[in-house]
Formats: structure tokens, C-alpha cells, sequence
């Protein structure tokens, strides 16, 4: 079947939209004002973490099968039903939907109404966020159509003032590890979390558009991250370089909330100021409304109804509700030690996976899901430890920052390859992990298991 130039532009869009939660417009400009003059960089080191992992994902899970617990199969079903979980709570009621109520506050209540406090400005949110959940309807459709382009056109004109008339020179900077902590800070953006999660969407897409074949929806999936990834890359970058050019103006130690805003009002004014916080708060309630549906479709579908959807949503949104009322900067804070620990094995099950076809043995999979995931907890408990003011596994910690492209945020990877040989050498021996026939022919079982309890 020939693919039309013409769905692949709106599919890829569409995914760039999903991807381009209005809470991730906070990060970039943060990263260039602690960049200065060497903003690309910044850019770069982010970019790799966001967007380039984020559409691998959706492109390989595709290729799996575009099913969210596809992704990590290879490793063991139980495994992927929990790897799986533990994201769509990340993403959902845990950081990135309470981050959006927060965001809502800080970037446009607080501003316009500051004597609003931050819990009447939640209970508002997640009470629409639990209405339009549970009475879907055409208001998110309309508002989608809409308020992407809008913000775009606002980005669009930030960058473009700051390009015509920077409000000041970037200033030379010595950040250490900008490239290491660049990349680290796209895991708060959490779409590689997510990137699973999205295949399923870009093919549920593809088939209602009559791609039905497995071959020409991958190809054309490759083709949608293609024109995401551009979008992505062209918006987080300029506002990057956005960043640097008031870099002598903001400090690193500022809210990210607060160099977004100010920088905004110091390019386009008070308008500029408002009109970008009103349309980051409706992106904000489009977002979490989405992930919220998308956290109680999940846990209904993995446990086969036993989870009844809308006490899933209820559960989830009074979560994120009272998490969101430690602010931003603190719901930030409080996910660097957890996506430490996940982000490392999710990274790899998606290089990993760009071999699925090559790699026989599962053992492969298990052992580097092993190296990844240990190296992980290591600095995660490290890193939780110098919350509370201690230094637990600190000695360790320093040894693994010797690892080799530990300068590039991959100290894990050397082991995590070390683990995934030795995985493959005892699946070759002793059959561990069985292979990659034996996860394929346990999968049609389950999908055959599935069909017949949708036909009941």
C-alpha cells in the first residue's frame, strides 16, 4: 500500500502535539540560561534525551508489536507488565500530571491572581481533569486543534526576537558536565517513559486510515517520528538558545517556572507574559486529562477489567491532586532519584530492541536489564541519600563516574552490554531466558487468549 505524504504530515504532528506537553517548555530555557554561550551544547545533550529517545521508542515498540508491554517481552511478561506500570505512573499520577496542575499555577494563576493559593488552583484542575476524564468529549478535540499552533506561533515569535534583538550577550560559562546534566534533564520531560504508550496511538491511527499491513505501518511510523523529531527539535532548541540570550539576567538557581516567565515578559511583555501562561494552562489540562484516561485504560486492560476504569481515574487524580501542591521545583526534585533508577533500563531495552530480530537469546535482554537497572539504583539511592543530607554509596558512586562515557550520562551502558554477553552466553549454554521464538510463540497465545475474552 502506498503511504500518502499527507497522513504522514497530520499522524506526525499529531504525535509531535503528544509529545510536546506544554510542562516541557520549562526545561530548555533553563538549560541555556545555565548554558550561556555554550547553549548548543545544552541543546544537543537534551535533544538526545528528548527527542531522539522518545521517537526510537515509538518506532521500535512498532516494530514489537505497538503494544506498551511489547517493549520489554524479551526480558520476561511479568517483567514488561511491571516495567510497563511503573512508567505509566511516572508519567501519570506520580510527576508529570501533578507537575501540570503545578505548572497551571505557577505559570498563569500565580502571576495574574497571586492571591490565589496553589491547592484552590489544584482542586479546580484535577476537578475538571476528573470531569473531562470520565465525559470525553469534543471540548479536548477542539481545544488540540487550536492551541497547538498557538503556542507554536508564540514560541516562534520568542525565538524570533531573541534572534533580531537579543535582550543581552550570552555569557561565558564553566557549567561542569553541561553535556552529562543537559542530557539528564530531558529525563523530566519523561516521554521515553511514555514512547511505548504512544506507538500504540500512531498505529491505532495508521490502521483506521487503512495501513494494515505490518511492513508499510512500520515505514510509515519511521516517517511519523521522522517529521516528531523535527518539530521537537527545532521548538526545545530554540528555546535554548532563548535561554542563553538571558543568560546575564536569570541564575541557575531560579525556579525553571519563573526563568520561563520572566523571560517571556522581558522579549514580549506583559501580553507576551499572559498569553503564553493561558495557553500553557489549557495544554496543561489537555495533557493531564490525557494521561490520566491513559493511566485507567492501561491498568484496565492489564488486569483484565478487574480494575474498573473509572475508580482507576478517581484514584489517580486525588494522587496527583496532593502531589501537586509541592510545586514544580519540588515535584522535580522528588523524580530525579526515581528516573535515575528507571530511565537507564528503558534506554536500553530500546537500543536493545532496534536488534530484536538479531538477537536470539533473551539472556541478552535479562543480563543487560540487570546492569542497566543496578547502576541505576546505585545513584538513585545516592542521590535520595543527599536529599535527607547523607552520602549513602557515595565511594561507589565515584568509582562508577570513571566508567567509560560516563561524561555523556551512559556510565551504565559498559556494564549493561558486560551483563547482556553474559546473559547470552548462559542462554546459549544452559538455555536461560529461553529465546526469541519461544517470547514470539508465547505472545500469539496471549493475543489468541485476548481475542477469545473480547469475543466472549
Amino acid at each position: 500500500m502506498e503511504i500518502k505524504r499527507k497522513d504522514i504530515i497530520v499522524c506526525g504532528f499529531a504525535l509531535f502535539a503528544i509529545f510536546f506537553g506544554a510542562g516541557n517548555m520549562i526545561f530548555p530555557p533553563y538549560l541555556g540560561v545555565q548554558a550561556g554561550d555554550r547553549w548548543f551544547t545544552a541543546a544537543i545533550g537534551f535533544l538526545l534525551s528528548d527527542p531522539v529517545l522518545p521517537v526510537l521508542g515509538v518506532i521500535v515498540t512498532a516494530r514489537l508489536g505497538g503494544r506498551a508491554i511489547d517493549l520489554g517481552k524479551r526480558v520476561g511478561w511479568k517483567f514488561s507488565a511491571v516495567i510497563s506500570a511503573i512508567c505509566i505512573l511516572i508519567i501519570g499520577p506520580f510527576f508529570a500530571v501533578p507537575r501540570t496542575g503545578a505548572t497551571t499555577h505557577e505559570m498563569f494563576i500565580a502571576p495574574n491572581l497571586p492571591s490565589v493559593p496553589p491547592f484552590v488552583t489544584s482542586i479546580v484542575f484535577f476537578g475538571l481533569t476528573l470531569y473531562l476524564v470520565l465525559n470525553p468529549g469534543k471540548v479536548l478535540d477542539y481545544i488540540g486543534q487550536f492551541l497547538t499552533p498557538a503556542l507554536l506561533i508564540i514560541l516562534a515569535v520568542i525565538t524570533a526576537v531573541a534572534i533580531v534583538n537579543p535582550p543581552a550577550a550570552a555569557i561565558a560559562t564553566d557549567t561542569p558536565e553541561l553535556f552529562k546534566m543537559s542530557f539528564k534533564e530531558g529525563y523530566q520531560t519523561m516521554d521515553a517513559l511514555g514512547a511505548s504508550l504512544m506507538s500504540g496511538i500512531v498505529l491505532t491511527d495508521l490502521i483506521r486510515r487503512g495501513y494494515t499491513d505490518d511492513k508499510t505501518q512500520v515505514k510509515a511510523s519511521i516517517q511519523i517520528g521522522i517529521i516528531a523529531f523535527i518539530c521537537l527539535a527545532l521548538v526545545y532548541g530554540s528555546l535554548t538558545y532563548v535561554g542563553s540570550t538571558v543568560s546575564s539576567m536569570f541564575t541557575p538557581d531560579m525556579d525553571r517556572t519563573a526563568i520561563l516567565l520572566g523571560t517571556v515578559e522581558t522579549l514580549l511583555g506583559g501580553v507576551g507574559k499572559f498569553l503564553l501562561g493561558l495557553g500553557v494552562a489549557l495544554a496543561c489540562l489537555t495533557t493531564s486529562t490525557g494521561l490520566i484516561s491513559t493511566c485507567g485504560n492501561f491498568f484496565n486492560d492489564v488486569t483484565d477489567g478487574k480494575l474498573q476504569y473509572k475508580h482507576i481515574v478517581a484514584v489517580a487524580t486525588v494522587i496527583a491532586f496532593a502531589i501537586s501542591l509541592i510545586g514544580v521545583e519540588g515535584i522535580i526534585n522528588v523524580a530525579v532519584p526515581v528516573l535515575t533508577a528507571v530511565f537507564p533500563i528503558v534506554i536500553f531495552l530500546i537500543l536493545a530492541s532496534i536488534f530484536d530480530f538479531q538477537i536470539k537469546y533473551n539472556g541478552v535482554f535479562i543480563g543487560g536489564v540487570i546492569g542497566a537497572g543496578a547502576i541505576g539504583i546505585i545513584e538513585a539511592i545516592n542521590l535520595f541519600s543527599k536529599m535527607q543530607g547523607g552520602n549513602a554509596l557515595g565511594g561507589l558512586v565515584d568509582k562508577i563516574n570513571t566508567f567509560p562515557l560516563a561524561n555523556f550520562a551512559f556510565e551504565w551502558l559498559v556494564p549493561a552490554v558486560i551483563c547482556a554477553v553474559i546473559g547470552g552466553l548462559l542462554g546459549k549454554a544452559t538455555g536461560f531466558g529461553g529465546t526469541r521464538e519461544d517470547t514470539y510463540r508465547e505472545q500469539a497465545i496471549r493475543e489468541e487468549k485476548r481475542k477469545a475474552l473480547e469475543n466472549a
